[in-house]
């Protein structure tokens, strides 16, 4: 029964809507007669109960069998509701159907049209008649042509503390099993899990008291993402003319250009990451000593730069959205990677030497001085002690104090203290100086007193007048920290640059915006964006879908991130910017696609220079995976299939164990599974045929947990 306040406002029933269909025998004049009669608006719903009265039920001479079962179109019932909602002028008709089958449900839950989800509790006798209707639906109405959707499961009233236990993986396996039939490898059933709340299993009377209910038991954003199934309005998406679309592409194209390596200063703007927000709030009365640990393509650099154009970190923090920040310190680089172009290198200097001159200071050491100072370093044999004051000398002499002199990195924060300002030193490039530092215990042992010795000495400094961020990639501090590296790891892990999906689709958002193309926020509320409310805004980018709305193709937000994502669920800034540029670069003369910026073809012939580009940035930084790529590459082409064996890739133990902790395979029972980000350019099929499997490969890392 529908709660009594709502009940006032129902004049229409299915009885009858039946009786009219009955008596007039077509849609147009009971139609008619419904948009007349009905004014049981409230909240933006209308509600067609199926009796407004019980007692009323037995007397009924016309069900809803009669009329299918002598209808010559079996899906009548589908065609009544449609034409019902487009009258009323709904967005969606949603029908609350009894478990099971029935004359009324059959002719619903067998029409593909329809958007079947359906509703199961943890218990057997729940999940074995979903996992049956799911068989029934792949035999007898599967989604076959390209506009039928895909069905939906929600799992119900699942307590917390079940929800990640084999108590709900299992049954998720077991629907998944069943609904295999109809769903294909880069197809993806839609699972929501809604958790148990005990004051929803006696709802008040009135509509309102159950509406606050629902608000606040998390049930409502927990059955969000159901919207993305349905299609986006026409007055949703956009409606540019072709050369203003051919335009933007264009711009988004020269844009992602620049940013695909952070060895520019053009971009002024910069994205406050959870990493940066950390790092930003945690130093807001004291400036910071920290170790900023991240892969190549991380977006080390690009941190780097942001940093130092804003040349005080109040500024910086501030921009980062902290608030409150106390710490009005000079920021300076010291060392900076030798890759950077000539205004990102004119950047580093002019800030240098705006430091020095604030602090007193004439004749820095340039950044190239400070490289050569390490080099002569590096042919003295020096101990970690000895090593610490060399590297304090050079901060000293790269903000200008004291240049050449011995001693120079200790007087330096007494000359702070003594003048009662404070200063922040960053360093970057460290990979160009220590090429060799997985074997040269010269550069280890250097390395390992920058990055322990000296935020040691620094901390231990009366006021802390002396700062110091190094940006450093993860594998050079496990090369150079023999004891308790991971403890180390530890402590700066919650500034350590990694992107999860949330935070990579805000990249994406930022990076869409930087390029003038509008999406509906501003960059002020993109940070408060949720991963479902940041998938919306995307949609003007790239669309709903890799296809039209209504098509089976996948989420497009989705399988960007599955497809450059590695099986750890790691996925590096660099990846997306670069997808982004070459997906612009073949969209600017497409004319099919005007609802969007992002054409599907592009995007996944994006995939394989991605793909290749990432997998030799990784042969820079890890050997261990160089080899192991270079016997993969030697192959022939048989023995390159998804899924394989250990055997049949002629590898070690070790080299499988190397490769599973990096986040290249999965295994599965015997098999191993390999994400797309590395398929493609190491030169591996699968063994289905078909399409690539990308949304298939991602649910096996996340049933693992991966």
């Amino acid at each position: 029964m529908i709660p009594s306040d709502i009940r006032l406002y129902t004049w229409v029933d299915v009885e009858e809507v039946l009786l009219r269909i009955s008596e007039q025998g077509s849609l147009p004049e009971w139609i008619i007669w419904v948009r007349a009669y009905w004014d049981g608006l409230i909240d933006d719903i209308y509600v067609l109960p199926s009796f407004r009265s019980t007692a009323r039920f037995s007397s009924l001479e016309i069900r809803p069998e009669h009329l299918i079962l002598g209808a010559k179109n079996p899906f009548i019932l589908t065609q009544i509701l449609a034409a019902l909602g487009k009258t009323l002028g709904v967005d969606v008709v949603l029908v609350d159907l009894r478990a099971g089958l029935s004359e009324l449900s059959t002719g619903l839950l067998l029409d593909p049209r329809v958007y079947r989800i359906f509703v199961t509790t943890l218990s057997g006798q729940s999940i074995s008649g979903t996992a049956r209707l799911l068989e029934l639906l792949g035999e007898r109405a599967p989604s076959i042509r390209d506009t039928d959707p895909l069905p939906a499961i929600i799992i119900s009233q699942v307590p917390e503390e079940f929800q990640k236990t084999d108590l709900l993986s299992n049954p998720e396996e077991k629907l998944l099993e069943s609904a295999k039939s109809f769903l294909g490898e880069d197809l993806q059933l839609l699972r929501v899990i809604t958790g148990f709340v005990d004051n929803l299993l006696v709802l008040p009377s009135m509509w309102e008291d159950v509406i606050n209910r629902l608000n606040r038991s998390g049930i409502v954003d927990a059955v969000r993402p159901l919207l993305d199934l349905l299609p986006t309005k026409p007055s949703q998406t956009v409606k540019e003319s072709l050369p203003t679309l051919k335009s933007q592409r264009e711009t988004l194209r020269d844009v992602t250009k620049k940013l695909v390596f952070a060895e520019t200063a053009e971009a002024e703007d910069f994205l406050a990451t959870i990493p940066l927000r950390h790092l930003a709030s945690d130093h807001r009365r004291q400036v910071p000593i920290t170790v900023v640990v991240g892969a190549k393509g991380s977006g080390k650099t690009y941190t780097f730069l942001q940093i130092i154009r804003r040349e005080n970190w109040q500024t910086f923090a501030e921009d980062a959205c902290a608030t409150q920040v106390q710490v009005n310190a000079l920021i300076c680089p010291v060392l900076a990677s030798k890759n950077l172009n000539l205004p990102a290198l004119q950047l580093v200097g002019e800030v240098q030497k705006k430091t020095a001159q604030a602090l007193g200071f004439a004749h820095p050491h340039n950044i190239q001085s400070i490289r050569d100072h390490i080099g002569d370093f590096c042919q003295l044999n020096l101990h970690e002690g000895q090593w610490r004051e060399r590297w304090l000398d050079m901060i000293a002499w790269g903000v200008g104090f004291q240049p050449q002199k011995e001693g120079a990195g200790r007087a330096l924060t007494e000359y702070l203290v003594e003048k009662q300002k404070r200063l922040l030193v960053i360093i970057d490039g460290l990979e160009d100086l220590f090429q060799n530092f997985a074997s040269d215990e010269t550069q280890q042992t250097s390395l390992r007193a920058l990055l322990q010795e000296v935020p040691e000495w620094l901390g231990q400094q009366p006021g802390r007048p002396l700062g110091i961020l190094i940006f450093v990639r993860r594998d050079m501090v496990l090369a150079a920290i023999r004891q308790n590296a991971a403890q180390m790891i530890a402590r700066y892990e919650p500034y350590a640059l990694k992107w999860n999906r949330e935070e990579a689709l805000r990249l994406v958002a930022s990076v869409t915006n930087l390029s003038k193309i509008q999406i509906s926020t501003s960059i002020e509320k993109l940070q408060d964006l949720r991963e479902e409310e940041l998938t919306q805004v995307l949609v003007t980018l790239w669309g709903k879908k890799l296809g039209s709305d209504s098509s089976k193709e996948a989420a497009s937000a989705r399988f960007v991130i599955a497809a450059l994502s590695d099986f750890r669920g790691q996925i590096q800034s660099r990846d997306l910017v670069r997808l982004l540029h070459l997906a612009a670069k073949e969209s600017v003369n497409d004319d099919r696609w005007l609802d969007r910026i992002l054409v599907p073809k592009a995007i996944k012939a994006a995939l394989p220079e991605c793909s290749t580009e990432k997998i030799a940035e990784i042969e820079l930084e890890n050997t261990a995976l160089k080899d192991i790529f270079t016997k993969l590459r030697g192959l022939g082409e048989e023995e390159r299939k998804i899924p394989f064996t250990r055997e049949q890739l002629q590898l070690s133990v070790g080299e499988m164990k190397i490769l599973e902790d990096n986040g290249v395979v999965i295994r599965e029972k015997d098999d191993y599974y390999m994400p797309e980000i590395f398929r493609l350019g190491l030169g591996f099929s699968l063994k289905a045929t078909g399409h690539p499997a990308v949304m298939s490969l991602a649910r096996r890392a996340a049933k693992q947990g991966t």
